[in-house]
C-alpha cells in the first residue's frame, strides 16, 4: 500500500534525510516548512501521516497539533513529533497532544522508518475499523451516509445519474426469534456477502439498521438498479440454511436522483418509501416509486 507523509520541519538538512528514508519505502513526501505551510497545504490535500518537528518559527508544532485537534477534519490523521527537545517536560508535553510516537533527534534511521510503519499500520486497523459495520463486512451507516452525501453533492452540482437501494430482510424477528441471535448473526453475514457479491466496485453497501442496507450506485439509471436489485433479492432467495432448509427473503425499494430531491435525507426517504410500498404489495420484491408520485410522499 502506497501512503502519503506531511513533513514540517524548517532544517533542509533533516528534510533531505526524512526525504531519502520515506522514499525507500514508497512514502510519497510533501514538506512544510512550519505549521502555517503545514496548514496551507492541508486545506487542499490530506495525507496520510504528518512528521513535524517542534521548535519552527512563525508556527512551531505544538500550536500546529493544536489547532489540528481542534478541527474535525484533521484531528485523526496520524501525527509523529521528531525533533531535538528531549527533555521529561516536553515529552510529556507532545503526549498530553496526543501524537501517536515522539522521536528524539538524532535518531538511529531503521528504527524511525519502523515507528512510522508501525503508526500507519496501527491507523489503517482503526480506519477500517471505524467504517465498517462490527458484523458484516458492509459499510456501517455513518460511513454510507457520509458517502451517499458526496455522491449526492456530486450530482446535485455537476449533473450524472446516481441511484440507491433500501434492502430489509422480511420477517427476520421471526428467525431470530426461531433460532436465536447467534443463528440470526450467521443469516446478516451472508445476506451481506450476497449482495456485494452483486454490486459493482463503484458501488457501496452500508448496514444501515438492525437487517436493513443501504446500496448506494452513482451513474445508475432505474432500469439498471432495478435489475440489479432484482438480482440480489433472487439470489438471496435461493439461500439454503441449516436447521431445516431455513431460508430468507428480502423487500427492496430502489430511487433514483432527480433535481428536485433537496436533501440526501429526502432521498432515501424515497427509497424507503418504496420499501414500504414492497411491503404492502405481499413482500419479496423489489418496488420503485413513479416520480409523479414523490411530491405527495410524507
Amino acid at each position: 500500500m502506497e501512503y502519503s507523509a506531511l513533513i514540517v520541519e524548517d532544517d533542509s538538512t533533516m528534510v533531505r534525510l526524512l526525504q531519502v528514508y520515506l522514499e525507500k519505502k514508497n512514502i510519497t513526501v510533501h514538506v512544510a516548512r512550519d505549521g502555517k505551510e503545514a496548514m496551507r497545504y492541508l486545506s487542499y490535500e490530506i495525507p496520510d501521516i504528518i512528521i513535524s518537528d517542534i521548535m519552527m518559527p512563525r508556527m512551531d508544532g505544538l500550536t500546529l497539533r493544536n489547532k489540528l485537534l481542534q478541527d474535525e477534519k484533521y484531528r485523526m490523521i496520524p501525527f509523529i513529533f521528531v525533533t531535538a527537545k528531549n527533555g521529561l517536560d516536553d515529552r510529556i508535553k507532545g503526549y498530553k497532544l496526543y501524537v501517536d510516537d515522539y522521536i528524539v533527534k538524532p535518531f538511529e534511521p531503521r528504527e524511525l522508518i519502523a515507528r512510522v510503519d508501525a503508526v500507519l499500520k496501527r491507523h489503517s486497523l482503526y480506519s477500517d475499523l471505524m467504517r465498517f459495520d462490527g458484523l458484516t463486512s458492509a459499510l456501517n451507516r455513518k460511513t454510507i451516509e457520509e458517502l451517499l452525501e458526496k455522491e449526492f453533492a456530486r450530482v446535485s452540482r455537476y449533473g450524472g445519474q446516481l441511484s440507491i437501494s433500501m434492502v430489509d430482510i422480511d420477517h427476520f424477528k421471526r428467525c431470530n426469534d426461531t433460532y436465536g441471535h447467534i443463528f440470526g448473526d450467521y443469516v446478516l453475514i451472508k445476506v451481506a456477502d450476497a449482495i456485494l457479491a452483486e454490486v459493482r466496485n463503484t458501488d457501496a453497501v452500508g448496514r444501515y439498521g438492525g437487517e436493513e442496507f443501504l446500496i448506494v450506485m452513482p451513474e445508475t439509471m432505474i432500469d439498471n438498479a432495478l435489475t440489479v436489485v432484482e438480482r440480489i433479492r433472487s439470489g438471496i432467495a435461493g439461500l439454503r440454511f441449516d436447521p431445516q432448509e431455513f431460508n430468507v427473503r428480502i423487500s427492496a425499494g430502489v430511487a433514483q436522483f432527480y433535481p428536485g430531491i433537496s436533501s440526501p435525507r429526502d432521498f432515501v426517504h424515497l427509497a424507503d418509501q418504496a420499501l414500504y410500498r414492497a411491503k404492502e404489495n405481499g413482500r419479496n420484491r423489489v418496488e420503485c416509486l413513479p416520480q409523479e408520485e414523490h411530491s405527495v410522499l410524507g
